[in-house]
């Protein structure tokens, strides 16, 4: 029958296609309807619900970068319907997402600020240990200028009640090491990279679902540092952990969204192929996950693209050429603030 949860009911049922069952063409089908039945709704009581949930389905499918606004939609729905917890979940996937997604990364630092008093405003513990990772994270890429340092200390100044009760969450342990070993991969902190990836992976077989991340960057970056550590370290079971990481960007970009996951997957393949030492085809992959990344608007993924190709020449010898790699990184990630 009908009711006014029903669309909330399709909402969830789309997530679990498209995250759980990996489904997307139907997820995204299932989201659609219940955006359907949520307009010719009387009630608005679900409707911050209903944005959210389809929001996590659709940015599997439509191009990330406008798809995201959709959860600020949500926030003012769920703040309407006084569903303040959806509120504040729709506000910070949107931040973080966006971060991901390459907008500014000065803009997204002092969104965050903002979704993070309003988390402390409303006293939940649970959504600041989720965020915050992310902010730090953040702000080390901002290099902290353009932003007021009062605003850095009031928002993540964590408490010792907000650490004890982090540390009894088996989610936090993935996040922190997800933002861990990316910020290592980033700055070239090998061991770090190393020891956060192996507690990411150990904790990721026993981890619910979550929002703290789209989960296909996790599976990205662990693809890449994976790549990287089993270079480093000649060490064939980070190879084949970096394999299987490409074939699930591989498998996205196939049945998902070629805008956005084309690059991703182009840039395991350039380092896979970096690895196994075929030099020739790294390069031509390299080249593609470049342009896929301008084509497609991933001005952050651009940078990465470049710089991961800077440091392929300049590891197989070809020093001048990985100069100019290097420095259409540094433009590109000046670009991204």
């Amino acid at each position: 029958g009908w009711s006014s949860l029903s669309p909330a009911a399709f909402a969830h049922w789309s997530n679990y296609l498209a995250l759980v069952e990996n489904k997307f063409e139907d997820g995204y089908r299932y989201a659609k309807l219940a955006l359907s039945l949520r307009r010719a709704s009387t009630s608005c009581i679900y409707d911050g619900a209903v944005i959210f949930c389809t929001t996590n389905t659709k940015i599997f499918v439509e191009p990330v970068q406008s798809t995201i606004e959709f959860y600020l939609e949500g926030h003012k729905a769920a703040m309407r319907s006084g569903a303040t917890r959806y509120a504040t979940l729709c506000a910070m996937v949107y931040d973080m997402s966006s971060f991901w997604a390459g907008k500014n990364v000065k803009a997204v630092c002092c969104a965050m600020v903002e979704t993070m008093k309003q988390v402390k405003f409303y006293n939940n513990l649970l959504l600041l240990t989720i965020i915050l990772p992310a902010f730090q994270v953040a702000v080390k890429m901002a290099g902290e200028t353009g932003i007021e340092q009062s605003d850095l200390i009031n928002a993540s100044g964590e408490s010792s009640k907000e650490r004890n009760f982090a540390a009894k969450l088996p989610s936090h342990i993935l996040n922190t090491s997800f933002h861990g070993f990316y910020e290592a991969f980033i700055f070239r902190q090998l061991e770090r990279a190393k020891q956060d990836a192996e507690t990411f992976y150990e904790e990721q077989s026993e981890s619910t679902i979550n929002m703290s991340s789209p989960m296909f960057m996790r599976e990205f970056y662990f693809g890449l540092v994976s790549f990287w550590i089993g270079r480093e370290k000649c060490d064939k079971k980070w190879l084949l952990r970096g394999i299987a990481s490409k074939h699930a960007l591989n498998n996205l970009a196939t049945t998902a969204s070629t805008w956005n996951f084309e690059n991703k997957a182009f840039l395991l393949q350039a380092e896979e192929q970096f690895s196994q030492m075929d030099f020739v085809a790294a390069g031509v992959l390299y080249e593609a996950a470049i342009l896929s990344s301008k084509r497609h608007k991933f001005l952050n993924e651009e940078a990465l693209a470049n710089e991961l190709a800077g440091y392929f020449y300049l590891d197989t010898g070809k020093k001048m050429k990985s100069i100019h790699y290097f420095s259409q990184a540094f433009q590109k990630y000046t670009e991204w603030g």
